[in-house]
């Protein structure tokens, strides 16, 4: 069984059709919506959403900022022993999120979205977003066990064990969080899955994701990984 946390900033139009998609798939037994820092009426619609599945969906307000902030904050009320991830913005489309779910409860190991080796809808991703992917796939090929991984697909599950172990010397510089669950996930000795997935145009709304900045950040955080990821190999 799992818990499937939802960060939802700004995505009131959209958040209705998630939760139908995300009832379609028995295995998920709870679901966390985290809203924080929405302009539109998200927080309102995610308690309208927890009124008619009172047994099903749990409503919190971020108390932090940024998506990780969200999702760790879900994380810690979450009650199955696998957590998915599902970004709010309808990109990753419900059979490949099927695929995923199959994938981690056949396996037991964490699995993402890998949306590289995969046909995009026209504007789903723009050329520097999709170059940049590549890039981090690449560079970290080495902490994946010379895999190349989509590492920044939203769409994710990992144990709760995985988030137990983050270290927190990492995740302070990431900004999106996946690096972080990533590299906690290898430091316990747990394999990465990757599994393809068709890739979707944003459904309603605009990305929350600051490219260059964030960028900059990711490039940052890759540092600091590799610093800790040789000193725990030298270690073991």
């Amino acid at each position: 069984m799992l818990s499937c946390i939802i960060p939802a900033r700004n995505e009131e139009g959209h958040l209705r059709e998630v939760i139908k998609q995300v009832k379609q798939i028995a295995e998920i037994t709870q679901v966390v919506i985290v809203e924080g820092g929405s302009t539109d009426k998200t927080f309102k619609e995610a308690q309208t959403l927890s009124k008619e599945n009172e047994n099903l969906i749990l409503v919190l307000q971020q108390k932090g900022k940024g998506k990780f902030n969200a999702v760790r904050f879900g994380a810690s009320f979450c009650t199955q022993p696998l957590i998915i991830i599902w970004d709010a913005d309808g990109t990753v489309p419900l059979g490949s999120v099927r695929n995923i779910i199959d994938q981690a409860l056949a396996t037991g190991r964490p699995v993402i979205g890998n949306r590289l080796n995969r046909d995009m809808e026209k504007e789903a991703m723009l050329w520097a977003n999709y170059f940049g992917n590549w890039f981090f796939a690449i560079l970290w090929a080495p902490i994946m066990q010379g895999k190349i991984i989509d590492l920044l697909c939203g769409t994710k599950i990992f144990a709760k064990e995985v988030y137990d172990a983050i270290p927190e010397k990492i995740a302070r510089h990431d900004p999106y969080g996946d690096f972080t669950l990533l590299l906690s996930a290898r430091l316990i000795g747990q394999q990465i899955v990757s599994v393809p997935v068709q890739y979707l145009k944003r459904q309603y709304g605009q990305s929350n994701i600051k490219r260059w900045s964030g960028g900059l950040q990711l490039i940052y955080t890759t540092l600091w990984a590799y610093l800790l990821f040789i000193k725990e190999k030298n270690n073991s």
